[in-house]
């Protein structure tokens, strides 16, 4: 029996205990493969946001119920970070990842007043005696990334701030991590590019490939999803494998996957 393991959905990073920023990802094909997969015969996990497990597609497809479906709930970049960690420590290794989820590149830091941060600079630089217009925009900067005017976000903020603002940084990327992780496993990852032309996406996701070892790379573009045309362009790091899933013609992807993958 293979073990395939499958990220889906998006990833919510938090502001404060009810406001979050995430994306518009439904995690549909993370369900769709994970119930190929189990049909397929696999011992399957699946790594997915709450928001996935409560869809109709997940109950209808009765993966909570599937005994060869094994479900982890996750919220956050950093809980699919540990999530995936912690199944790469398993005993048994994986036959197949299947990276589809849209992790969020960015999570909140901190929050602040913009009225309280233009304060804490004009005190700065009445301070400094600076006049080196570079080195003045290095010290302002260093202000601004690690201000003492953060807003206390340990709770809800106040509904009625007019000027709140939130400074994000980078989450760390989880594609990088995989064939450290898994390195015995068939690697397939996603690439998502808007308005493109497919040279370029094919481009953009061989280099994602080659950076990351990868085996695949799934790449699509938003414009075409929207027009109603899910290709995927399969590519591996010597380019486009003149493979487009679910092209007119061409395989569909669950039936590549479970043949290819499954």
């Amino acid at each position: 029996m293979k073990r395939i393991l499958i990220t889906g959905g998006p990833t919510n990073e938090y502001i404060d205990e009810v406001m979050k920023i995430t994306n518009m990802s439904t995690g549909s094909l993370s369900l769709d493969l994970a119930k190929c997969a189990a049909d397929a015969g696999c011992e399957v996990t699946l790594i997915v946001t709450e928001s996935v497990t409560g869809t109709a597609r997940y109950g209808d497809y009765g993966l909570k119920r599937d005994p060869n479906v094994t479900t982890v709930p996750i919220e956050t970049a950093q809980d699919m970070f540990d999530a995936l960690h912690s199944a790469s420590l398993e005993p048994k290794g994986y036959d197949a990842v299947i990276h589809a989820a849209a992790v969020g590149d960015y999570t909140p830091a901190f929050t602040f007043r913009l009225e309280d941060m233009a304060a804490e600079l004009a005190a700065a630089v009445l301070e400094m005696d600076e006049t080196d217009e570079t080195q003045l925009a290095e010290a302002l900067l260093d202000i601004m990334a690690d201000p003492r005017c953060k807003v206390n976000d340990d709770s809800k903020i106040s509904s009625y701030e007019p000027h709140l603002t939130v400074k994000l940084t980078l989450t760390q990327k989880l594609i990088a991590q995989l064939r450290g992780w898994f390195p015995d496993a068939v690697l397939i990852g996603s690439k998502l590019l808007e308005n493109v032309t497919t040279d370029h996406l094919v481009r953009i996701a061989q280099k994602l490939c080659i950076k990351n070892n990868m085996d695949f790379i799934m790449a699509n573009d938003l414009a075409e999803l929207r027009n109603g045309k899910p290709y995927r362009y399969l590519v591996t790091q010597d380019g486009f494998t003149g493979i487009t899933l679910n092209g007119p013609g061409q395989p569909a992807l669950l039936e590549y996957a479970k043949e290819h993958w499954f």
